[in-house]
Protein backbone atom coordinates (compact mmCIF):
# COMPACT_ATOMS: atom_id res chain seq x y z
CA UNK A 1 0.00 0.00 0.00
CA UNK A 2 1.49 3.30 -1.08
CA UNK A 3 1.31 6.29 1.16
CA UNK A 4 1.85 9.81 0.11
CA UNK A 5 3.81 12.10 2.34
CA UNK A 6 2.48 15.58 2.60
CA UNK A 7 5.24 18.17 2.69
CA UNK A 8 4.67 20.87 5.21
CA UNK A 9 5.15 24.42 4.14
CA UNK A 10 5.89 25.56 7.66
CA UNK A 11 7.99 28.71 7.82
CA UNK A 12 11.04 28.25 10.03
CA UNK A 13 12.96 31.06 11.63
CA UNK A 14 16.46 31.00 10.14
CA UNK A 15 19.74 31.93 11.81
CA UNK A 16 23.33 32.04 10.52
CA UNK A 17 25.62 28.99 10.77
CA UNK A 18 28.69 29.75 12.93
CA UNK A 19 31.00 27.97 10.46
CA UNK A 20 29.91 28.95 6.96
CA UNK A 21 27.48 31.82 7.59
CA UNK A 22 24.66 30.23 5.55
CA UNK A 23 21.08 30.13 6.81
CA UNK A 24 20.00 27.25 9.02
CA UNK A 25 16.82 26.62 11.06
CA UNK A 26 16.88 28.10 14.56
CA UNK A 27 15.18 24.92 15.74
CA UNK A 28 18.46 23.08 15.12
CA UNK A 29 20.08 25.27 17.80
CA UNK A 30 17.24 25.53 20.30
CA UNK A 31 16.03 21.93 20.25
CA UNK A 32 19.21 19.97 19.44
CA UNK A 33 22.00 22.33 20.55
CA UNK A 34 23.87 22.52 17.20
CA UNK A 35 25.13 25.96 16.20
CA UNK A 36 26.28 24.78 12.75
CA UNK A 37 24.35 23.61 9.70
CA UNK A 38 23.95 20.07 8.36
CA UNK A 39 26.37 20.77 5.49
CA UNK A 40 29.13 21.83 7.90
CA UNK A 41 28.39 18.79 10.05
CA UNK A 42 28.72 16.47 7.04
CA UNK A 43 32.01 18.12 6.04
CA UNK A 44 33.47 17.80 9.55
CA UNK A 45 33.57 21.55 10.17
CA UNK A 46 31.01 21.72 12.97
CA UNK A 47 32.58 20.13 16.01
CA UNK A 48 35.68 19.06 14.14
CA UNK A 49 36.60 15.81 12.49
CA UNK A 50 36.05 12.61 14.46
CA UNK A 51 38.66 9.86 14.74
CA UNK A 52 38.34 6.25 15.83
CA UNK A 53 41.04 4.32 17.67
CA UNK A 54 40.77 0.53 18.11
CA UNK A 55 41.46 -0.58 21.69
CA UNK A 56 41.87 -4.19 22.85
CA UNK A 57 40.03 -4.83 26.10
CA UNK A 58 39.98 -7.79 28.49
CA UNK A 59 42.57 -10.52 28.93
CA UNK A 60 43.16 -14.13 27.98
CA UNK A 61 40.25 -15.79 26.19
CA UNK A 62 37.99 -12.88 27.10
CA UNK A 63 39.34 -10.16 24.82
CA UNK A 64 37.45 -7.88 22.47
CA UNK A 65 38.13 -4.83 20.36
CA UNK A 66 36.33 -1.55 21.01
CA UNK A 67 36.54 1.58 18.92
CA UNK A 68 36.97 4.78 20.89
CA UNK A 69 35.59 7.82 19.06
CA UNK A 70 37.32 11.11 19.81
CA UNK A 71 37.33 14.63 18.44
CA UNK A 72 40.32 16.19 16.70
CA UNK A 73 41.88 17.71 19.87
CA UNK A 74 41.60 14.45 21.80
CA UNK A 75 43.12 12.54 18.87
CA UNK A 76 46.10 14.93 18.69
CA UNK A 77 46.69 14.50 22.44
CA UNK A 78 46.42 10.70 22.05
CA UNK A 79 49.00 10.71 19.21
CA UNK A 80 51.31 12.98 21.23
CA UNK A 81 51.17 10.58 24.20
CA UNK A 82 51.76 7.53 21.99
CA UNK A 83 54.84 9.13 20.40
CA UNK A 84 56.14 10.19 23.84
CA UNK A 85 55.71 6.64 25.15
CA UNK A 86 57.55 5.22 22.13
CA UNK A 87 60.45 7.67 22.57
CA UNK A 88 60.64 7.17 26.34
CA UNK A 89 64.12 6.39 27.69
CA UNK A 90 64.04 2.74 28.67
CA UNK A 91 67.62 2.53 30.01
CA UNK A 92 66.43 2.42 33.63
CA UNK A 93 64.03 -0.46 33.00
CA UNK A 94 64.76 -4.09 33.88
CA UNK A 95 66.08 -6.13 30.97
CA UNK A 96 63.88 -8.88 29.60
CA UNK A 97 65.78 -11.97 28.49
CA UNK A 98 64.54 -14.03 25.59
CA UNK A 99 65.10 -17.60 26.74
CA UNK A 100 64.40 -19.00 23.26
CA UNK A 101 67.57 -17.42 21.88
CA UNK A 102 69.83 -18.52 24.74
CA UNK A 103 72.60 -20.75 23.31
CA UNK A 104 73.81 -22.01 26.71
CA UNK A 105 70.88 -24.37 27.17
CA UNK A 106 71.23 -28.03 26.25
CA UNK A 107 68.90 -30.98 26.35
CA UNK A 108 67.26 -33.41 26.55
CA UNK A 109 68.99 -34.72 29.67
CA UNK A 110 68.84 -38.42 30.61
CA UNK A 111 69.07 -39.11 34.35
CA UNK A 112 70.79 -42.36 35.31
CA UNK A 113 71.21 -44.02 38.75
CA UNK A 114 74.52 -44.63 40.30
CA UNK A 115 74.71 -48.01 38.54
CA UNK A 116 74.59 -46.28 35.17
CA UNK A 117 71.15 -47.59 34.32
Amino acid sequence: MLQTIKRSTMKLKMIKCKCCGEDMPELRLTKYGYNFCVTCSDNGKGEGMKHGVPVMMGEGDHTWIETVIMNDDQYRAYNHNEKALKNLDKSGKAEMQDMDDDKNLYGPVIIKDVDGK
